[in-house]
């Protein structure tokens, strides 16, 4: 059953790297063929930007799921993997929502998703110090 469940996070953290790279390159086919009238001011600069962070959080993703593997699913790399996966889905949801509506939420999401990056970096730079 251990054996199992360990597996289980790495596929979840592989998955969602990958389906975060799907989208970027969606959302980034969306952002250079819609018409102009599709976004806000500056709006496709905005998307253009979400779909870069998307795209290398996700290759973090698949990556952390690669390290997980080989350093037999360090609990770290999990935490890791879910702060990147809140923090990615936070911060590209409210620029995109942003960037086509023009409407900002009443809870600063892109900037609370931007601030868990952040952080998720810092953890795994921390890690990577400390780690044998």
């Amino acid at each position: 059953m251990e054996f199992q469940r360990k597996f289980l996070f790495i596929n979840i953290s592989l998955a969602f790297g990958a389906l975060y790279c799907l989208l970027a390159v969606i959302f980034s086919s969306l952002t250079s063929h819609l018409p102009d009238q599709y976004f806000i001011n500056d709006g496709r600069n905005m998307s253009r930007i979400a779909d870069n962070i998307l795209f290398i959080h996700g290759l973090a993703l698949i990556s952390v799921s690669i390290l997980q593997k080989i350093w037999k699913l360090n609990l770290h790399l999990f935490l890791i993997g879910c702060i990147f996966t809140l923090g990615l889905t936070l911060f590209c949801s409210g620029v995109f929502y942003i960037s086509f509506t023009g409407f900002h939420p009443f809870l600063p999401i892109a900037p609370i998703g931007g601030t868990l990056l952040i952080f998720g970096w810092l953890y795994l730079a921390i890690l990577a110090l400390f780690l044998k």
